[in-house]
């Protein structure tokens, strides 16, 4: 697994970025997409940013990674994908009249409880650039 960032929506407008650093336990033999990834989630909504550690299994990546596949079209079901456990959620609406809306949940159980929730406009080419960098961490 290399590292690398997959990147949904565009700056300076509502974006998220997922960061992904290699395994979070490389000495530790997992059965095949168990593997758990260090990942650090940029998320951005104007004026609002914020950086988030957390750990995502390769399969809910392999997921994710079929799901805009199949609605790279601007086509296709709406679509949930509850990552690390449920603290980071991508929900999908497609639409054929316009772009997909991503709607981003981020929560963070630390010393201060914090949630975040916002919408990310997407292109069918930040689809296909976000496939491309999925493929390429891979």
């Amino acid at each position: 697994m290399l590292a690398g960032s997959i990147r949904l929506g565009d700056e300076p407008s509502a974006h998220v970025r997922i960061e992904v650093q290699g395994f979070a336990h490389p000495e530790v033999a997992e059965p095949d997409g168990m593997d758990l990834l260090a990942c650090r989630v940029h998320a951005a909504a104007p004026p609002v940013a914020a950086v988030f550690p957390i750990a995502i299994r390769v399969e809910e990546l392999e997921e994710l990674r079929d799901y805009l596949a199949s609605i790279n079209s601007g086509n296709g079901p709406s679509g949930s994908f509850a990552l690390a456990g449920g603290l980071f959620t991508l929900s999908f609406a497609p639409s054929r009249r316009g772009p997909i809306l991503c709607a981003v949940q981020i929560k963070s159980i630390d010393a201060t409880h914090l949630r975040l929730e916002y919408l990310v406009t997407l292109e069918p080419e930040t689809i296909t650039r976000a496939l491309r960098e999925i493929e390429a961490i891979g």
